[in-house]
Order: structure tokens, then C-alpha cells, then sequence
């Protein structure tokens, strides 16, 4: 074959073309002309493809191969990049030959006959027309050219395809979708790069802007960069846009194909293009494109599912996983890929659907659409099934479920709201995104789910499965907002919640479904109003909750959902004794709790939910017994919580929630050796605590559950350098504390923790700079926390936390003026600290926290009219401190700190017997009170450094005596 690729320039406008257009060739009687069929339009616009044509020329010229196939999919640039050749190339070629097809290739082919004068009127069969065509283009003038365009039906093209092997004196150029034919090559036509999509798209559309290329380059992603379609959009922008008025932007734009598709653009008018030469709507002439109706049943039903995933390479494994019945799928899906739908890569064995072809799909499969997918559907419900208590998806690995649910979103967003099942797979979507810590995410799925649960109840208020679904999805949309911060926004849903489940158990006492939904909603509003300080209306809603759970579980002892249930009810009970400060009916709580959860762990080890539970138990053992001075076992539990915490997140590193659970067995760690003087080791858990806190606020910087930890951790490593006397490094972690609070108070300032915590920051920087000599700065600190601290107060008055808050920081204040010598103002501070824990311990007579806090205050009025001469007074306070500290000893004599608070306030009036009042004997009297408290302390708890310091002093104060 005679080498073609010469030097000339495409789309040459020289006079080869119009002699061309007018050139025959004689053959004896007959005169056959050079161009034969239609003449091709020739590309005005053509970018990008120059290589395309040298080597499509290559392909055919070398070793005798006189067919190629030129594939790609539809709107690529198949035929722009034939035309292109044909028209480079008119000068070499003897005769070219440029047939469409419309129907089938022969017809397409008998439109030569009146080309070539061929009478074919008497010839039976079209099989023999096309053999005399065929070598009747055999017998002129070498070389010559054929072009069959559009050549795009499988069957049809295999079925020609032999009898056009045997024109080899001829080039043929086949342009198709297909993509195997016998052993016929191909030269496949890609997408245009970046670069070239963006140029072909500004010469179509002059007024672009540079300044929206980013814009640009995702309106080209989400149409998979179809060339015809970027011309397309491109021409159909300056129907409506011109230098001096815009009317559709290209962001509007962007905006329509992700929300309504490309077929159902706000804007359209007609547009020119060379495609089929016809004047249309892009929409129309981008659905012409294909054809569905030439396919089978199966095929249809594939396509469908395919229209719906993701437009990326999708391995058949997962494919044939999705689908309960796949004998046969190889097959079927490799043919559907041969014909051109869809996209084969044999190296990693996936299949790819174009967005267009996706959305051309959906358009004409749309009436079958959501009986074709609801296989897919249910199966991925059944594969992203997750366990309850952790939220971890039991049936895959992570990285599966991860895929899962990236073709889950993608079905959601092409099919919502469909019926069903469909409310199940957005809530394990959400689920996925709260487990693993994508909290902005998991909320756009339960709102979904709200929507379609909401549509569903509407339609039909009397089934009460669909009731129920609501009421979850209330819960659902609770949890996630608690996890924002929303706790407005979450109480309200799970007063929906309750409200749902309580008309479900009062139509259907005897549904233990339902009796269990209604005491988890009782749960969920009382931890809101624990969050919100309302722990009276806390404490009734987790009673409610018990009593349900106690019920179902007596009636149902084997079934472990209850037994769970009822674990949880009694931590929550728990929970709110201890903060009501009755450590002895929290630590019964706890105890129940570890128990069941023990119990459920040792029936179903291999459960992670319940693995978790027995952890979390251990952790509040292990804080109670902190509370009541018990360290050692405080230890030993927070050691086991650990050890689970460890296990859970190397088993399942993915799991935000047991990284999360981890890092907070550290920080349990950390305190519990600060207390026993151990601060080395203390330090390393928090290390640890703050190393983990810092990938998951890295991993998910949104996720306010995070940002906070890590923030808590910063202030556990600032008051532990504080312990160490390294001040400049206290100094640093106390700042990185403020900073993240500030950031979480000033992105949710609604969000009273928040609030509370930037006062505690701006507390530690005063404590901090008052250690270095800092008074100016640290009172500054401490008039900021105030200001918060008021604030909160003052718009939660009943909130008995942020009441004590603003008491501390009056404290605070008291005793850096104290420092500078303001006495007059550090007793207003201190008479103002008196008068909250007062009222605090009058209101809550049994909360231990707010008797210490009024008996510390009484200290430090003490200590100020001592230093103004007030010595009744002071005497009146130290006696009514040590009255105090003596009722809170003798209520719980295993309480360490009361038993320490005893001992110093003795020591207070041992102090003032000896100095103001010069009566040695008192002052002895309550020192050896003070010492055999400290003997006793030192003795059972050796290891706690501040106790076997105090002793020493009263010792050595007694010798002096």
C-alpha cells in the first residue's frame, strides 16, 4: 500500500476539493466519479485529534490492513475525526466513498449502486447486490476510500463484516460504537484532554470568562468530557448570553446537571450541529444519540443498574455480588460492552458507563428504572446491615462498605424518593457517615430519610411500620445533631421521637417493638436534657426508660436487645447520680450496668457493639471509684477499659468511634496517675490521647465531636506540664486549648458546652499566668471567663452547671485580687461565690459537688477577714467550712476528697487558733485532727504525693508547737 501521511494542512480550502467534487474517472463507458454517496461536512472546529489522523493513516497503510474500525462512544468524535481524514486526504485517494447508515450496513451499501451504474433490479437476494458492489469498488482505480459512518449495530457489523474483508485493495474506515468485531483492529477515539475539551468549548463560546474555568472543568467532568456535548452546551450559552447580557450562567449551568441532568436544562433553544445536520434542542439531538429499543430485556435491566452507580470502572466482582441471580452476567455484560454501552477494561476486569449514556438511560428506561434496581437495592441494604451499639457494618470489610456506599449514594441521588427498602438504605448511608466520623453527611441522609419516612406516614397514617420508620428517623436526626452541637435542634427531634413511640405503645401495648422504641426515646431526651442541665427531667425520662426496659427484659430474659437496653438505662441512671453528686447509688447503677454487659459479652463475644459496652462499663466504674477515692481500683478498671479500647480499634482502625473510645481511655488513664502522683506516666496517656484526637480532628475536620477532644486533651497536657512545673509548655497546650474553643464557640455560639469550655480555657490561662507572676494578664483571663460565665448563666439560670461555673470564676477573680492586694474586691468576689453555692446547696441539699463548693468558699472568706482583721467572721466561716466538710465525711467516708477537705479545714483552724487567736491548745487540738486524717490518707493511698505532703507539714507544725 502506497504511504498517504503527507504534509497537508486540514480543512485546505485549495482547489483539490472543488476539481474533486467535479472529477470522474473513466472506465470505459462508464464515467464513476471521485466522490461518491454523501460528501462529508469538513470540521471547522478541529482540535485535539490531529494525531488521530496520522495514526488511523499509519494503521491502514501498514502491513496491508486495509479495515480499521474507528470506536468510541456516542458524541466522541468518531465521525469529526473521519470526516477530518477523508478530507486530508481527497487529493490520494482515486475515488472515496462516504456511506451513512441509518438502518443496516447493505442498505447503506445498495446507495452506491447508482454511483457505480450498477443495475442490480434483477438480482434476487441483497446478499448478491452486495457482493457486485462490493466488487465493482474492487475494480477502480487504486487507492480508494470507503467510509461507513455510524456503523453501530453488533449483529449487523459481524454479519458484513467477511464480506468486507475481502475488498483488500480498498481502505476501509468503519466509524462505530462497537467494540469487538471478529479480529477486525480498532482505533479506539478518546475523550479530549482538559486542555483541549476547555478549547474546543471556548471556540464555541466566545463570551467565556477565565475566571470560571473551575466552573468549566466540573460542567466537562459531569458530562465525562463528550465532545459533542461540551459543543453542544457550549452553542446552546450563546443562545442566551452575549457582551451585553447574560442571561444563563455557566455555574447555572453546572447547577442544572446536578440537579435536573442534562436532559432537563432550564435554558434551551435550538443549536446547529454537524451531527445527523440537523437544527435541534441539545437535549433532543444528545438522546438521539442512542437507542435503547434495539436491545434486549436483559440488557435493559443491566443498563439500568449501571445508570444509576457511579460513572467510574466498577469490577464485575461487585457487580455479580449486587445481583442475586448471575449465571450468565459474563457474558451478558461483555456483550452489552461489545455493542458500545458501556466501557470494558480487561485489565482490571470493570465495566464504566459514560454520565451521558447514563443519563440517555435513565431518560428511556424511566418507566422500568426502579423495578430494574430494587435487586440492587436490597442487597445493598443487606450488605451495609450494621450493629446497633457501634454502628459498624458487620457483613464487609471497611473498605467494601466504603465502595457500598458510594454506589448507595449514587442510586439515592438518581432514584430518591422511591418506596421501601429505599428508607432503610439512606439510614445505613448516614449511619456509615456518623460511624465514621462524617457527621455533615450522615445528616443529609437521615434528613432524606425524614422526608421519605414523613411521605410515607402522610400517605398511610395507619401503618404503623411506616409510623415507627418516622419515629426512628426523628432519633436518627437527633443523634446527628448532638453530635453537631445542635442541642436545641436534637431536643426537638427527639421530642418527636418520643411523641411517635409513645402513640405506637399506647395502640399496641402488648409490641415489644415498639414498648423498646419508646424506652430508647426516653433515653435519648433524657442524655439531651443531661447535655442541656436539666437533670430532674434527665433523671424521670431514664427511670421511664428503665422500667420499660426492666419489663421487657423479664418478660424476654433471653433476648439480648432488651438485656442491652436495660445496661444502657442503668448507665444513664448512673450518669445523672453522679452528677446530682450521689456517688453511691451511681456506683450500684455502674454495677448493674458492667454486670449485664459482662454477661451479653460473654453470650456473644464475637459482637463488637457489646464488646464496646463492657468496655465503656469498666470506664464508669472506674470514674465512680475515682470520685469515692477508691484510685487503685479506678486504676485497674480504666486499665481494662483501655485494654478492650485497644483490641476494638485495632480490629477495626476505620471505626471513629473505638479511635474515639480509645483516646478517652487514655485521657481516664492520664488522671487517674495525675492523682496518684504518677505524672510521667500520666503524661504519656495523654501524649497518646492527644496523638489520636489529633488524626481524627485531621481525618474529619468538621466533626465537632473531634475538634473537642482534642481540645480537652490539650488542656489535660497543659495542667499536666503545670504539675511538672514546666509553665512555658502548660502555657502553649493552654493556648492550643483556647484556640480550639474559640473556633468551636464562634462556629457554634448557640452551643452552651462550647461557651462553657472557652471559659474553662480562658480559667487555665489565668491559673497559669498567675503561677508565672502574670497578675495583670491573668486577671485579664479571669474577667474573660466571667464574662462567659455570666453569660451562660444568666441565659440558663435553672442550668445548676454553669451556675457553679460562674461561682468558680468569682472564685478566681477573688484570689488573684487577693494576690494584688485588693482585698476589699476579692471579698465582693468571694461573697458573690457564697451566695451561688448557697443557693446551689439549698436547691440540691444532697449534691456533694455544691456542698464542697460552698464549704471552699466559706474557706476563702475565712482566709480574707482573717487578712482585714475580721477575726470573728473569719472564725465564723472556718467553723461553718469544717461543719461542712465534717457532714460530707461522715455521709461518705470513702469519699477522699471530702476526707482531704476535712483535714485541711481543720488545719485552717488550727492555723487561726495559733496565729490570731494565740490559744496553742485549740490550735493542737485540730492539728492532730488534721494529721490522723492525712495518716490515714497516706496510708491507704501511698502513692498520692499531695497527702503524704500535707502530713509532713502538720507534723512538722506540731513539733514547733
Amino acid at each position: 500500500m502506497t504511504d498517504l501521511n503527507r504534509n497537508i494542512t486540514l480543512g485546505d480550502k485549495s482547489v483539490f476539493f472543488e476539481k474533486a467534487e467535479n472529477a470522474y474517472i473513466n472506465y470505459g463507458e462508464k464515467k464513476i466519479k471521485k466522490l461518491m454517496g454523501a460528501v462529508p461536512v469538513n470540521p471547522e472546529i478541529f482540535i485535539g485529534r490531529d494525531n488521530d489522523i496520522t495514526e488511523i493513516n499509519k494503521k491502514l497503510c501498514e502491513n496491508d490492513n486495509c479495515l480499521l474500525l474507528v470506536n468510541g462512544e456516542g458524541g466522541i468524535g468518531k465521525t469529526t475525526v473521519a470526516s477530518a481524514y477523508y478530507h486530508k486526504y481527497l487529493e490520494y485517494y482515486s475515488h472515496l466513498a462516504w456511506i451513512a447508515v441509518e438502518k443496516n450496513i447493505q442498505d447503506a451499501l445498495l446507495s452506491l449502486s447508482l454511483e457505480l451504474q450498477l443495475h442490480l433490479d434483477d438480482i434476487e437476494t441483497t446478499d448478491k447486490k452486495i457482493e457486485l458492489i462490493l466488487r465493482e469498488l474492487l475494480t477502480l482505480q487504486k487507492p480508494g476510500l470507503l467510509v461507513i459512518d455510524n456503523a453501530n449495530d453488533f449483529d449487523d457489523l459481524n454479519n458484513i463484516y467477511p464480506a468486507l474483508r475481502k475488498c483488500s485493495s480498498l481502505h476501509l474506515l468503519i466509524t462505530t460504537r462497537v467494540t469487538k468485531c471478529s479480529h477486525a483492529e480498532m482505533y479506539p477515539v478518546n475523550c479530549l484532554n482538559e486542555k483541549n475539551a476547555k478549547k474546543l468549548f471556548v471556540s464555541h463560546y466566545a463570551e467565556h470568562n477565565p475566571s470560571d474555568d473551575n466552573i468549566l472543568n466540573l460542567v466537562m467532568e459531569a458530562v465525562g468530557y463528550n465532545t459533542l456535548v461540551i459543543e453542544l452546551l457550549a452553542k446552546n450559552l450563546n443562545n442566551f448570553n452575549n457582551e451585553l447580557n447574560k442571561q444563563y450562567s455557566l455555574n447555572e449551568l453546572l447547577g442544572d446537571l446536578r440537579q435536573k441532568g442534562l436532559l432537563n436544562l432550564s435554558m434551551s433553544e435550538n443549536v446547529d450541529t454537524d451531527y445527523k445536520l440537523q437544527k435541534a434542542k441539545p437535549e433532543k439531538i444528545i438522546e438521539a444519540m442512542y437507542d435503547i429499543s434495539v436491545l434486549d430485556e436483559d440488557e435493559k435491566a443491566i443498563l439500568s443498574l449501571f445508570s444509576v452507580l457511579p460513572p467510574q470502572n466498577i469490577p464485575f466482582k461487585n457487580i455479580s455480588s449486587l445481583l442475586n441471580h448471575s449465571d450468565g452476567l459474563d457474558k451478558l455484560m461483555l456483550s452489552i460492552a461489545h455493542k458500545g454501552w458501556i466501557y470494558f477494561d480487561k485489565g482490571i476486569k470493570s465495566f464504566k458507563c459514560s454520565p451521558v449514556i447514563q443519563e440517555i438511560i435513565r431518560r428511556q428506561n424511566g418507566e422500568r428504572l426502579e423495578a430494574d434496581c430494587r435487586e440492587l437495592i436490597n442487597n445493598l441494604v443487606s450488605k451495609l446491615d450494621y450493629e446497633p451499639g457501634t454502628g459498624n457494618v458487620t457483613n464487609v470489610s471497611y473498605d467494601e462498605a466504603a465502595t457500598l456506599v458510594q454506589y448507595g449514594e449514587s442510586v439515592c441521588g438518581h432514584l430518591f424518593p422511591v418506596r421501601g427498602d429505599f428508607s432503610i438504605l439512606l439510614d445505613r448511608i448516614g449511619n456509615f457517615y456518623k460511624t465514621y466520623g462524617n457527621l455533615d453527611k450522615a445528616l443529609k441522609f437521615f434528613e432524606d430519610n425524614l422526608k421519605l419516612t414523613k411521605e410515607l406516614h402522610e400517605t398511610f397514617p395507619d401503618n404503623m411500620d411506616y409510623k415507627n420508620g418516622l419515629a426512628v428517623s426523628y432519633g436518627k436526626l437527633g443523634e446527628a445533631h448532638t453530635s453537631l452541637g445542635n442541642l436545641d435542634k436534637a431536643l426537638k427531634f427527639f421530642e418527636d421521637f418520643l411523641k411517635l413511640t409513645k402513640k405506637l405503645n399506647e395502640t399496641f401495648p402488648n409490641n415489644v417493638v415498639f414498648k423498646n422504641g419508646l424506652a430508647t426515646s426516653y433515653g435519648k431526651l433524657g442524655s439531651t436534657h443531661t447535655s442541656l442541665g436539666n437533670l430532674d427531667e434527665a433523671l424521670k425520662l431514664f427511670e421511664d426508660a428503665r422500667a420499660l426496659f426492666e419489663e421487657l427484659h423479664e418478660t424476654f430474659h433471653n433476648h439480648v436487645d432488651f438485656k442491652n437496653g436495660l445496661a444502657i438505662s442503668y448507665s444513664k441512671l448512673g450518669e445523672t447520680h453522679t452528677s446530682l453528686g450521689n456517688l453511691d447509688k451511681a456506683l450500684k447503677f455502674f454495677e448493674d450496668y458492667h454486670k449485664l454487659t459482662k454477661e451479653i459479652h460473654e453470650t456473644f463475644p464475637a459482637n463488637v457493639g457489646f464488646k464496646n459496652g463492657l468496655a465503656v462499663s469498666y470506664e464508669k466504674l472506674g470514674s465512680t471509684h475515682t470520685s469515692l477515692g477508691n484510685l487503685d481500683k479506678a486504676l485497674k478498671f480504666f486499665e481494662e477499659r483501655s485494654r478492650l479500647g485497644r483490641e476494638l480499634h485495632e480490629t477495626f482502625p476505620n471505626n471513629v468511634k473505638f479511635k474515639n473510645g480509645l483516646a478517652v481511655s487514655y485521657e481516664k488513664l492520664g488522671s487517674t496517675h495525675t492523682s496518684l502522683g504518677n505524672l510521667d506516666k500520666a503524661l504519656k496517656f495523654f501524649e497518646d490521647e492527644t496523638t489520636l484526637f489529633e488524626k481524627l480532628h485531621e481525618t474529619y475536620p468538621d466533626n465537632v465531636e473531634f475538634k473537642n477532644g482534642l481540645a480537652v486533651s490539650y488542656a489535660e497536657l497543659g495542667s499536666t506540664y503545670t504539675s511538672l512545673g514546666n509553665l512555658d509548655k502548660a502555657l502553649k497546650f493552654f493556648g492550643d486549648f483556647l484556640k480550639l474553643t474559640k473556633l468551636l464557640y464562634e462556629t457554634f455560639p448557640d452551643n452552651v458546652e462550647f461557651t462553657n469550655e472557652l471559659a474553662i480555657s480562658y480559667e487555665k490561662l489565668g491559673e497559669t499566668h498567675t503561677s508565672m507572676g502574670n497578675l495583670d494578664k491573668a486577671l485579664q483571663f479571669f474577667e474573660d471567663d466571667l464574662k462567659l460565665t455570666k453569660e451562660l448563666y444568666e441565659t440558663y439560670p435553672d442550668n445548676v452547671g454553669f451556675k457553679n461555673g460562674l461561682a468558680v470564676s468569682y472564685s478566681k477573680l477573688g484570689s488573684t485580687h487577693t494576690s494584688l492586694g485588693n482585698l476589699d474586691k476579692a471579698l465582693q468576689f468571694f461573697e458573690d461565690e457564697t451566695t451561688l453555692f448557697e443557693e446551689l446547696h439549698e436547691t440540691y441539699p444532697d449534691n456533694v459537688g455544691f456542698k464542697n463548693g460552698l464549704a471552699v468558699s466559706y474557706s476563702k472568706l475565712g482566709d480574707t477577714h482573717t487578712s482585714l482583721g475580721n477575726l470573728d467572721k473569719a472564725l465564723q466561716f472556718f467553723e461553718d467550712e469544717t461543719t461542712l466538710f465534717e457532714e460530707l465525711h461522715e455521709t461518705y467516708p470513702n469519699n477522699v476528697e471530702f476526707k482531704n477537705g476535712l483535714a485541711v479545714s481543720y488545719a485552717k483552724l488550727g492555723v487561726f487558733f495559733r496565729d490570731s487567736k494565740k490559744d496553742k491548745p485549740k490550735a493542737r487540738k485540730y492539728f492532730i485532727k488534721a494529721k490522723d486524717l492525712w495518716e490515714f490518707l497516706v496510708k491507704k493511698f501511698p502513692a498520692y504525693i499531695e497527702f503524704q505532703k500535707n502530713l509532713d507539714w502538720v507534723i512538722n507544725v506540731l513539733n514547733e508547737l
